[in-house]
């Protein structure tokens, strides 16, 4: 019991489960998006000020960043989900946070997309709670989403994924009694910050002796957030030695705050870092660190906190566990070549992946399979996972952005058109077929969920594509669609006419408007998942982040709606393999479609997953790709 209480009072929003005054039952490689337009810079500027308002414990400050409902969800650690006033959020925030004598959020990863008076945000952040010389810390991500009110961009919705803790997690039981209590410890100013000081000027001006100068002998520095293949522990002035020559080539830069405890030899200090690899890479990380002094102001321990993906993606001789966002697909370490490639269509450079087999020689030629993923999705998501499995099996793979998606050229951006889509699987064709090592006999496209669809047509219209692939195919036509778009406000016609609105706006001034891709909370986006019943486009843990845009062109309501992703398994006469699940996506679509195969068919149903799972769990794209890997090597 007392594990499920500290549980589901994990970092900032540590909610329902304690809050007494309230009876309701209520997630790359990873860049910081550059807030570049004026409403990202006033949402930017809302999260800080609720952050660092809530460290501040300034809770008139916290109640005006949030809408006058704000939709938050726990249930991942423990706690409910629901709608809540600000009182009752901060009355929740009351009865734990006072308790501790610190708590220090830095956030950071920041990634933001705005439609209208409507955005999403993700993050991630350190939260550092401390109390009686101990601490507890969380690494966590959060997915939120925000509404224009008179111009000013209020929180509406809150969702906290746990990425890892470390630390005694029983302080938030001893803070939460010291706030029944009345023992509130009082916020103190940081002093003999002049060691740590010392080591911060040291690296930026590349100084060993400086760096090691505040450390005591026996010094000994904890990471706990750091991954495998990262040291967790320096015992030692010789040991910091080794660690930190190797980074005094690095040109550094930190932004750094410092804040006191109630024991002057204990500080804490919040800082970025802004560095250049010797390679010339940049490595900018975000950090909680604890210092502790000795008698003599000597620095004895110090406990570095940061986000362990961006040491993975930055750091000279690291690299992610896997070649997509998440844990699924195959691993970095397994053989695997990627090459970053770009190819032209219609006028467009698009930028894509190309995955090379183990043990790849240069002499040879393999199989080899096109990979795409669903409608406003991007490379690096599920079709990289997919394509580095089938890498690791033998397989030369490409994934690429499609025109207006992620990192390839186009505009407008995020127009989700079938015929522009077929036309660019197509071009990525003569890409494949052209490369010296790819047996042309042996191509196959993978569609995954909606380009299924489009991959469906380009293997209809194109003989070079041997074998035909879909997993967990989204497959629709206008009926279809009309069954599921009517229930939206305005229904389907209301969408189409949207949609030429959009089209005639953007050929009179060159400005599209767009919904937000994926939402909990608005049922005018492109995809309106209430309750967090399908988070995975908006939660960081899964596939959110700085790759992906979370928006979607009104004007793709028309190619959408209108079109015939079924009819077209009539015109195909290669072999056509389709991996599902009866509680995936429209499935009657997929029956129709496979109805009208005429040649070499199968399709196997692997009901034990949902379509979300089989987007990014790795059991679930294991079994599936095993599937397919059998069907294409037998």
């Amino acid at each position: 019991m007392k594990k499920a209480i500290v549980t589901a009072t994990i970092a900032l929003f540590l909610i329902a489960c304690i809050n007494e005054a309230t009876t309701k039952n209520e997630t790359a490689m990873t860049t910081v998006t550059t807030t570049t337009n004026s409403a990202e810079k006033r949402i930017d500027s809302t999260i800080t000020t609720l952050f660092n308002s809530v460290d501040q414990r300034n809770w008139e400050a916290v109640k005006q960043t949030m809408a006058d409902s704000v939709y938050t969800d726990y249930t991942a650690l423990g706690g409910d989900s629901g709608f809540k006033t600000p009182d009752e959020i901060i009355n929740g925030w009351k009865a734990l946070l006072p308790g501790f004598e610190r708590t220090i959020h830095q956030v950071h990863n920041t990634a933001i997309w705005v439609a209208g008076n409507r955005a999403t945000a993700t993050m991630d952040a350190i939260a550092t709670h401390f109390l009686s010389d101990d601490f507890w810390t969380v690494f966590v991500g959060y997915d939120t989403e925000f509404i224009a009110e008179n111009g000013t961009w209020k929180l509406a919705r809150i969702d906290l994924s746990l990425y890892d803790q470390t630390g005694n997690g029983e302080l938030p039981l001893q803070a939460m009694e010291n706030v029944k209590t009345g023992n509130i410890p009082a916020l103190t100013a940081a002093k003999n910050v002049n060691a740590i000081e010392t080591f911060f000027t040291g690296l930026e001006e590349r100084d060993l002796d400086k760096v090691l100068s505040p450390l005591d002998e026996k010094v000994i520095q904890e990471m706990p957030f750091a991954p495998k293949n990262f040291p967790r522990t320096l015992n030692g002035l010789e040991a910091m030695k080794d660690q930190y020559t190797g980074v005094m080539e690095y040109t550094q830069k930190y932004e750094r705050e410092y804040f006191g405890t109630s024991n002057p030899n204990i500080i804490l200090a919040k800082f970025k870092g802004t560095i250049t690899t010797g390679e010339g890479k940049p490595y900018n990380n975000a950090y909680v660190g604890i210092y502790t002094l000795n008698e003599n102001g000597k620095i004895e321990k110090f406990v570095e906190q940061f986000n362990p993906n961006i040491l993975l993606n930055g750091w000279p001789g690291l690299q992610p566990e896997t070649f997509s966002v998440h844990q699924a697909g195959a691993p970095t370490n397994s053989g695997i070549l990627l090459e970053e490639v770009s190819f032209n269509s219609n006028g467009a450079l698009l930028k894509g992946h190309l995955f090379l087999p183990p043990g790849f020689d240069a002499n040879k030629t393999y199989p080899a399979a096109l990979v795409t993923g669903s409608w406003t999705s991007v490379k690096e998501q599920m079709p990289d996972e997919y394509a580095s499995v089938l890498a690791r099996d033998g397989f030369i793979t490409l994934t690429f952005d499609f025109t207006g998606f992620g990192e390839s050229e186009g505009q407008p951006r995020q127009v989700e058109d079938y015929q522009l889509k077929i036309e660019d699987i197509k071009a990525a064709v003569d890409f494949l077929v052209a490369h010296s090592n790819v047996d042309s006999e042996r191509l196959s496209g993978l569609g995954v969920c909606a380009s299924s669809g489009y991959m469906a047509h380009a293997t209809a219209q194109d003989s070079r594509i041997k074998n035909l692939v879909l997993v967990a195919p989204w497959l629709h036509n206008p009926e279809i669609a009309r069954a599921i778009y009517d229930m939206r406000p305005g229904g389907t016609e209301g969408l189409l006419q949207a949609a030429r609105n959009a089209k005639i706006q953007y050929a009179e001034t060159g400005e599209m408007d767009y919904v937000l891709a994926a939402s909990e909370l608005d049922p005018l986006s492109a995809m309106y998942v209430p309750n967090n019943i399908f988070d995975y486009y908006l939660n960081p843990a899964k596939a959110a982040g700085a790759y992906y845009d979370n928006r979607f062109a009104v004007s793709s309501w028309e190619p959408w709606l209108t079109f015939d992703g079924i009819s077209v398994g009539a015109d195909i006469s290669q072999p056509v393999f389709i991996v599902h699940s009866e509680s995936g996506a429209v499935p009657q679509g997929t029956k129709q479609f496979y109805a009208l195969l005429k040649g070499k068919k199968d399709i196997k149903w692997l009901n034990q997953f949902n379509q979300q799972q089989l987007y990014f769990e790795k059991e679930a794209v294991d079994t599936a790709m095993q599937q397919v890997s059998d069907y294409l090597r037998g």
